[in-house]
């Protein structure tokens, strides 16, 4: 007998339980592009080299042997040089991360297959995306700019006029400026406040706190310390996946290219993967422009 029409069959299901995987984390995704202002992740081969810049530099506005320049011109000479450097430190290469999760055939009959595939999805889901997190706070240590002030207001304080000041040094505007915080610094002065959270990526979001707007806890700052650095500094890399579908490595991807997945069944361990690779990456580009603040103690 033909097998009737519109029948549901296991090969639907993975690909629904695929889309619903991306579906979750591209809509986490998408709320912190939207604070951070970033239109789409720029692709790039898997391999590629990645820098930190260190940019310095100044205005040339002296007059010597060679000719003038600026302020000092003198009609008819040579224009000096101004110099600027941007300094590369190479941190390695942006590389897909796979990850494989199985689940045995007797879990799913014991625990059903919502709890038993669906529910452990999202706990998987939750530990990528606290690992993009993580990498990303590695990246934001290796920054130059420090502050320090007592207690957390004014440590923001003077972390935001470091980074003003940097900024308008290296003639660059200031624009939205994300702060990062640890979740117990913050509820020391959260108190009985009225505030609005939101959750965005694993961390809590405040849009206005202590005078700061977009301001996100987390436990990846330590206690006693904080981070504040320009939106535009912060941008998001992909890998291309198309050279492993040339491979018959199929995933059903989102539309960013930020992740992949693919549900499948493995009859010789009877059980059930699902198997992920995500290229995603967090990346806060100049070094000068990431202030990392010390919340000094009030004195007792």
């Amino acid at each position: 007998m033909a097998a009737p029409n519109n029948l549901i069959t296991t090969s639907d299901m993975n690909v629904a339980l695929d889309r619903e995987f991306i579906l979750n984390f591209e809509g986490d995704y998408d709320r912190l592009a939207e604070i951070l202002g970033i239109f789409a992740p720029e692709r790039m081969a898997a391999g590629t080299a990645l820098y930190q810049l260190k940019v310095t530099g100044t205005l040339n506005n002296e007059k010597d042997d060679n000719g003038s320049s600026g302020s000092s011109y003198v009609e008819g000479d040579l224009v000096n040089l101004s110099k600027y450097t941007a300094t590369k430190e190479p941190i390695g290469a942006i590389t897909p991360k796979p990850y494989r999760k199985a689940t045995s055939g007797a879990n799913i009959l014991k625990n059903g297959y919502e709890v038993a595939v669906m529910k452990t999805d999202q706990k998987m889901q939750s530990h990528i995306r606290a690992d993009i997190i993580k990498e990303f706070f590695a990246f934001m240590a290796k920054g130059t700019g420090e502050a320090a002030g007592t207690g957390l207001q004014e440590a923001a304080a003077m972390v935001d006029a470091k980074l003003g000041d940097t900024m308008e040094t290296n003639g660059d505007e200031g624009g939205k400026v994300i702060h990062f915080i640890n979740r117990t610094d913050a509820a020391k002065y959260i108190g009985n406040a009225p505030v609005t959270t939101q959750t965005m990526f694993g961390m809590t979001y405040l849009q206005n706190f202590l005078g700061m707007t977009d301001v996100f806890l987390t436990n990846k700052v330590a206690s006693g310390t904080m981070y504040a650095t320009p939106a535009e500094n912060i941008h998001v890399f992909t890998v291309d996946f198309g050279e492993l579908a040339r491979a018959d490595l199929t995933y059903q991807q989102s539309d960013s290219g930020l992740i992949g997945v693919a549900h499948s069944p493995a009859y010789d361990h009877v059980s059930t993967e699902t198997n992920v690779l995500t290229g995603m990456l967090l990346f806060p580009e100049v070094k000068d422009y990431i202030i990392k603040g010390t919340i000094n103690p009030a004195a007792a």
